[in-house]
C-alpha cells in the first residue's frame, strides 16, 4: 500500500481534478480553510480563487446559494473532522514556509491529507485484524486480509483515492466491530452489564460516521444485533440484556446526537435554518432503487468490477451454520446498506472504480468473507487449489482496473459497458477505436465476405464560405458550424432481412480537440419500418478524432429482429457553439 501510494500514483504531487484536494474531497475538507484560514464559512468568497488557482473541479458544486444568499456546503462536516489534526500539521508548515502558500490546497495540504488517508488505512486493517482474531485463526484472519487489500477496490480507496469518505468509514467501521465485540464479550464470556465507556465510545462513533455520511447510521445495527444466535428466545434475552443496561444505552444516544447536533448548529449559523438539504436535486428513488445496475451493471456495477466479493455473499450460509452470533448483524447491515445505497439517484456515484460506496461495507462483510476461506480451509485438496486459483485471478482483476484507472488509460469511469468491458480486460495497449464501443455496443467482428453500397454522397453541392478549414475531397464537404451544427437527415430505402448489419463510414476534419465528451460530434444511424423509427445507434466521433484530428470512422449496426425497409444517417455537431467539423464521402453499405 505505501509502494501504491508514493510510489506507482502518488496523488498529493498530482494537480488538478487528480489532485488529493479535488473534486468531492475538496467539497468535504472545505469547511476546514473556510473557518481556520479565510474565517468565511457564510460566503466562501475565497472559493472561486482557488478553483482559478487550482483546478480541483471545472466547476464550483462544493457549495450551493441558499434562499438566504449564503453560501452552503454541500457535504457534512463529518469528514472535515476526520482531516483536521493532518489539515492543522500542513497549516502549521505551510504558515511557517516561504516556499507554499498557507491557502490550504498547497502541496503540504496535500501530502499531508493524502499520508493521513494512508495512516488511517493501517490503523483500519489492524482493527479489523483484532476483532477477525477473536473469532478466527490467524491463517484464516491473514486471507482475509489479503484478500480485501488486494482483490477489492479498496486497495484504491486505501492507497490512492484515500481522502473519500469510504477508507475512512471502513476504519471507523473496524473500530466500531472491535469495540461491539469488546461491550458483549469478557475474556471470552458474556457481559451482563455494559461499562459506560464502551457505551459512549460507541454512541460518539455512530455520530460521527453517520456526520460524515447520514446513510451510515444503519451501522446501529451492528451493537444492535451482535451475537444474537438465530434461535427461540434469543431476541426476548436480547431485550432484556438491553432493558438492564438503559442508563448506559441512554449516555451512547445522547452522545450520538451530540455529534450529529453539530451539522445543525452549522446550518443554523449560516442560513438562520436548523435543516437544510444540501443535495438539492439529488435524492433517494425508495420504491426503484436501482439494486440490478448497482450489483451488476458494466457501468459499476459492484460484483462486477469486485468479483472477490462473491465469496464473501457465498461465506454467509457457513457463517450461519458455524458462528451464528455473527451471523444476524452482518446480514441486516448488509441487506439494509445495498437496499439504501442503490436507491440513491446517482447509483454509480460519479467516477467511481467499480462501487466505491460499498468499500466501507467491508469489515462487516470481511466475517461471511472469513467464514468462506475457513471452510475452504478445513476441506483442503483440490477445493483448496481451485480456490488459490481463484484468488489470483481475482486480484489480478482488482490490479489491472487499478491500473487502467489512473496509468493504463482504458477504464473509461461512468462510461463503460459490457461490449468494451470485454473488448479490453486484461489488455494494455490502448486502441482508440475501442473507445467507440462506449457508445454503441455493436461492432462487426472479422472481415465481412461482401460489401454492398447502399449510399454516397460527396457533397459536392455548396461549400460555406464561412468555414475555417478546406474540403477533404473535391469542391465540397460538409460543414457543421455554428449555426449549421446538423445535417438533415440522408434516407435510403433499402430492404433488410432481420439481424442483417449495416455500416455508415464518413471521412472526418478537425482542427481543435474537444476533450469533454459530452460535445463530441454524432454519427447517428437509424432503422425505419412503415417510416417508424425502430432503432438508433450513435458513436462520438471526437473519441477518436482527439488523436488523429483527419481520418475516416464508421458506425456498425444490425437491423432490429423485424427486418427493416429504410436506414438514415445523420451528423449532430455536440451544439452550435462547438468548432467546426469537415465530413466527406458518406458510404452506407451492407455487410455479408
Amino acid at each position: 500500500m505505501i509502494v501504491v501510494a508514493h510510489l506507482y500514483y502518488p496523488k498529493w504531487a498530482q494537480g488538478h481534478g487528480e489532485a488529493t484536494l479535488s473534486y468531492d474531497v475538496s467539497g468535504y475538507y472545505l469547511y476546514l480553510p473556510a473557518v481556520f484560514i479565510y474565517d468565511d464559512l457564510r460566503d466562501v468568497a475565497f472559493l472561486p480563487d482557488i478553483i482559478e488557482k487550482y483546478h480541483p473541479t471545472d466547476d464550483p458544486y462544493q457549495t450551493f446559494t441558499h434562499e438566504s444568499g449564503k453560501q452552503v456546503m454541500k457535504y457534512s462536516l463529518g469528514q472535515a473532522i476526520l482531516y483536521a489534526p493532518f489539515f492543522t500539521v500542513a497549516h502549521a508548515y505551510a504558515s511557517a514556509s516561504d516556499t507554499y502558500p498557507a491557502d490550504g490546497f498547497s502541496r503540504p495540504y496535500q501530502l499531508s491529507i493524502s499520508f493521513g488517508g494512508l495512516l488511517v488505512s493501517f490503523l483500519g486493517l489492524y482493527f479489523l485484524q483484532r476483532v477477525l482474531r477473536r473469532y478466527y485463526s490467524g491463517r484464516t484472519t491473514s486471507i482475509t486480509l489479503l484478500l480485501i487489500t488486494f482483490a477489492t477496490n479498496y486497495l484504491n480507496y486505501a492507497a490512492i483515492d484515500n481522502a473519500l469518505t469510504h477508507n475512512w468509514l471502513f476504519t471507523l467501521y473496524a473500530l466500531l466491530l472491535h469495540l461491539t465485540h469488546r461491550l458483549y464479550y469478557r475474556k471470552h464470556r458474556r457481559a451482563r452489564e455494559f461499562g459506560y465507556g464502551r457505551c459512549l465510545s460507541i454512541g460518539l462513533l455512530l455520530g460521527l460516521m453517520a456526520l460524515t455520511r447520514p446513510t451510515e447510521i444503519l451501522a446501529v445495527l451492528i451493537p444492535l444485533f451482535w451475537g444474537i444466535r438465530i434461535q427461540a428466545g434469543a431476541f426476548a434475552t436480547r431485550w432484556r440484556l438491553l432493558a438492564k443496561n438503559l442508563p448506559q444505552i441512554g449516555l451512547a444516544v445522547v452522545a450520538c446526537i451530540a455529534v450529529g447536533t453539530l451539522q445543525l448548529l452549522y446550518w443554523k449559523y449560516v442560513t438562520d435554518d436548523w435543516i437544510v438539504y444540501s443535495y438539492q436535486d439529488q435524492g433517494f428513488d425508495w420504491w426503484q432503487p436501482h439494486l440490478i445496475d448497482g450489483l451488476f451493471s458494466y457501468k459499476a456495477g459492484w460484483l462486477t468490477y469486485t468479483p472477490a466479493m462473491w465469496i464473501a455473499l457465498i461465506g454467509f450460509w457457513p457463517l450461519y451454520r458455524r458462528r451464528q452470533g455473527t451471523f444476524l448483524a452482518p446480514l441486516l447491515f448488509f441487506v439494509l446498506f445495498v437496499y439504501v445505497a442503490f436507491a440513491w439517484s446517482v447509483w454509480w456515484y460519479g467516477g467511481s472504480l467499480g462501487q466505491r460506496t460499498m468499500v466501507q461495507a467491508y469489515p462487516v462483510l470481511a466475517f461471511p468473507l472469513a467464514a468462506s476461506v475457513s471452510w475452504v480451509l478445513r476441506r483442503g485438496g483440490a477445493l483448496k487449489s481451485v480456490f488459490i486459483v481463484v484468488a489470483v485471478v481475482f486480484v489480478a482483476h482488482n490490479l489491472w482496473f487499478t491500473h487502467q484507472a489512473h496509468r493504463g488509460g482504458l477504464l473509461m469511469i461512468e462510461w463503460m459497458n459490457r461490449a468494451y468491458y470485454w473488448r479490453t480486460l486484461f489488455t494494455f495497449e490502448v486502441d482508440t477505436d475501442d473507445q467507440l464501443l462506449l457508445d454503441n455496443p455493436e461492432f462487426y467482428r472479422g472481415t465481412p465476405d461482401r460489401i454492398d453500397t447502399l449510399y454516397t454522397n460527396g457533397f459536392e453541392t455548396s461549400y460555406p464560405a464561412a468555414c475555417t478549414m478546406n474540403p477533404i475531397a473535391g469542391s465540397g464537404s460538409l460543414c457543421l458550424m455554428g449555426r449549421r451544427d446538423a445535417s438533415e437527415e440522408f434516407f435510403v430505402n433499402v430492404d433488410l432481412q432481420g439481424r442483417q448489419w449495416v455500416r455508415a463510414s464518413v471521412d472526418c476534419r478537425i482542427r481543435t480537440a474537444r476533450p469533454r465528451v459530452h460535445y463530441s460530434t454524432q454519427l447517428v444511424l437509424r432503422f425505419y419500418r412503415d417510416g417508424v423509427e425502430l432503432k438508433e445507434r450513435v458513436i462520438r466521433l471526437h473519441r477518436v478524432l482527439n488523436a488523429e484530428m483527419d481520418r475516416n470512422v464508421y458506425i456498425e449496426a444490425r437491423a432490429p429482429r423485424g427486418g427493416a425497409d429504410a436506414v438514415s444517417v445523420l451528423l449532430w455537431n455536440g451544439g452550435d457553439s462547438q468548432p467546426a467539423i469537415v465530413i466527406d464521402n458518406l458510404v452506407v453499405a451492407t455487410l455479408e
